[in-house]
């Protein structure tokens, strides 16, 4: 998984920290590992590393999230990490023995318990800690150097599997998440919004099943005149992982929905996926803002009334629950009035303000208008969306927060 140009920006602390130590830990303990069979290392050397495959030990432990790891595995894999520092070379015996418990420990958890995606390397990643831990503490015979060349690849290979599936990255706290998920051996363009506490909109190109829980997957459906497919997620405020699966095979992606809830109107309501368009597009500009909640404007009320003016005869009206449509509607009514035009159930042309438009001849209001591409920078929100989100239709408010974001 890989985010879209958005960086470590706005990481929390704590988790940045997290990572530091480990990829600090990793590079004492497997390069010890790695070239301790062409150098000797004295006392000191060895309670550093001893103390470093500790400490990334109980790291990775945190960064996995581990609530997955049985409470006996999780209790042994501590047990392993901090029990070497205290012991130096006195028992250099026992800690033979322990490496080969925790291997077999380590093998044993990964046939008990079945995690989520790339479960199995956290668990190599923690063990091969533990390994180097006790390995430093024998003495420098052919077996121990070969054990600890084995260790240390074995660090490398499962920190780069972890690496290059996001697992070291958090999106910023609070703030929309656009991603891109490797589901199976298919990427998958994954946005969030609002990204906070509560109900949160999930919207992807393709069919795909989602939820906060690896037993509590929805299906994404279609959203009337939006593109793409879409969801809703509840968030908690905990940095957690949401689970995506598609034919069968399962990923997770990380979120931080921080301790601040959404403050806006009902992120379910029918301009949810209007309101995320333009999230999205203000975040493909590279700055992104806070940006309002759809509402009827000027322009377009003053554009209903022409619609109105220009209606060849009787017409009819679609619309949703939303508060917008609702007034919409109120200022056709007025101009019809005005007007002398009927409005009737039966007429066969429909001025859409919302919902599902009944079968005629639609005359959809101006939100629900394609945009007009044709200007340069048009062009430009376009081609962006195209890359960064394939198969997203752009949309007039999607346009307008691009075009504001650019000239900021």
């Amino acid at each position: 998984m890989h985010g879209h140009g958005g960086g470590a920006v706005g990481l929390p602390l704590g988790f940045t920290l997290l990572r530091l130590v480990l990829l600090i830990a990793v590079t004492i303990a497997a390069g010890w590992a790695l070239t301790r069979p062409f150098s000797s290392t004295g006392t000191r050397t060895r309670q550093v590393v001893t103390a470093a495959a500790a400490a990334g030990g109980v790291v990775s432990l945190l960064v996995a999230d581990a609530r997955w790891l049985p409470a006996p595995a999780a209790a042994a894999v501590l047990l392993c990490l901090c029990t070497p520092p205290l012991l130096r070379d006195r028992f250099a015996v026992v800690a033979r023995c322990v490496v080969a418990l925790v291997v077999l420990v380590a093998t044993a958890a990964l046939v008990w318990f079945t995690g989520p995606p790339l479960a199995g390397a956290h668990v190599v990643l923690m063990a091969g800690f533990a390994g180097v831990a006790w390995i430093a503490l024998c003495p420098p015979t052919l077996m121990a150097r070969l054990v600890g060349v084995g260790l240390g690849m074995a660090l490398l290979v499962s920190l780069a599997q972890i690496t290059m599936a996001g697992h070291l990255v958090t999106p910023p706290s609070g703030r929309p998440v656009l991603t891109r998920v490797a589901v199976g051996n298919t990427p998958v363009d994954v946005l969030v919004v609002p990204h906070r506490p509560g109900w949160n909109l999930l919207h992807t190109a393709g069919a795909l099943k989602v939820g906060n829980a690896p037993n509590a997957l929805v299906e994404t459906r279609e959203h009337p005149g939006a593109s793409g497919r879409w969801a809703l997620v509840w968030l908690g405020e905990v940095r957690t992982s949401l689970w995506l699966e598609r034919d069968g095979a399962r990923a997770t992606m990380p979120v931080d929905p921080g301790k601040t809830p959404w403050d806006g109107p009902d992120i379910r309501g029918p301009e949810g996926p209007e309101h995320a368009s333009a999230v999205l597009a203000s975040l493909l500009t590279g700055k992104p803002a806070d940006l309002p909640w759809p509402t009827l404007t000027d322009s377009d009320a003053a554009a209903l009334r022409a619609a109105v003016a220009a209606m060849p005869g009787p017409f009819a009206i679609s619309r949703d629950s939303s508060e917008r449509s609702a007034k919409a509607e109120e200022v056709v009514r007025a101009e019809a009035t005005l007007r002398g035009v009927p409005i009737l159930d039966s007429a066969p042309d429909v001025l859409v303000l919302g919902g599902h438009p009944k079968p005629g001849r639609t005359h959809p209001a101006p939100w629900l208008r394609p945009p007009d591409l044709t200007s340069p920078e048009a062009q430009r929100y376009a081609r962006a969306l195209a890359d960064a989100f394939p198969g997203e239709a752009p949309t007039a408010a999607g346009l307008a927060a691009w075009t504001a974001g650019r000239t900021q």
